[in-house]
Parts: C-alpha cells; structure tokens; sequence
C-alpha cells in the first residue's frame, strides 16, 4: 500500500481505512476479551447457580486459570470477534468517507 506520487485515489484511502479498521477490531477484540470475561466472571459471582466467590480482580484471574486454564478466557471470543471487526471497519470507513465530503464545509 505505499502511496503514489500524485495519487489523490479518494476510494483507495476509505478501502484502506477499512481494511485496517477491521484489522484493529480483530486485534482489540483477541486482547481485551480475557479483561471482559473476568469483568462478567466477578459481575455474576453470588448469582443463582454460580458458585465461585474472588476476593478481587486478581484472586479472580489466579482462579480462574488454576482451575479452566487460559482458554476459559477466550470462551465466545469468536462471535465477538466476528461482531468487532465489522463494527470497527465501517466506523474507520464511513470517517473517511465523511471527511472526504465534508472537506470545505468546515
């Protein structure tokens, strides 16, 4: 994707701005989802059938990996991941395009 000398491809700047987006909704979303989990995992401890009990934020991640390992942390990240990536590439794609129409305007 190197730039051109003169090239002033509008689409070529909104294709790129959504490929990366969704390239940095994918990589936001494979590692922030173990912060979420654990965020859930102490929001429903003391809930009707749940039965673990953490003294904070790291009690809950020791035990958490002590008894399931580090793939109890990535449980439903893919459907996240599959909701993230679109979401964040036409955020960065539809910025493009409104920048570029409203250049002049502001």
């Amino acid at each position: 994707f190197p730039r051109k000398e003169g090239d002033g491809s509008n689409s070529n700047a909104v294709l790129r701005k959504v490929m990366f987006g969704g390239a940095g909704g994918i990589s936001a979303g494979i590692l922030t989802y173990p912060n979420d989990t654990i965020r859930r995992l102490l929001q429903l401890q003391g809930s009707k059938g749940t039965t673990e009990h953490f003294a904070g934020y790291w009690d809950c991640v020791r035990k958490t990996y002590a008894k399931f390992g580090v793939e109890r942390f990535y449980r439903g990240a893919l459907i996240n991941i599959f909701r993230m990536a679109p979401n964040t590439a036409i955020q960065f794609g539809s910025y493009e395009l409104l920048k570029q129409y409203t250049e002049g305007y502001f």
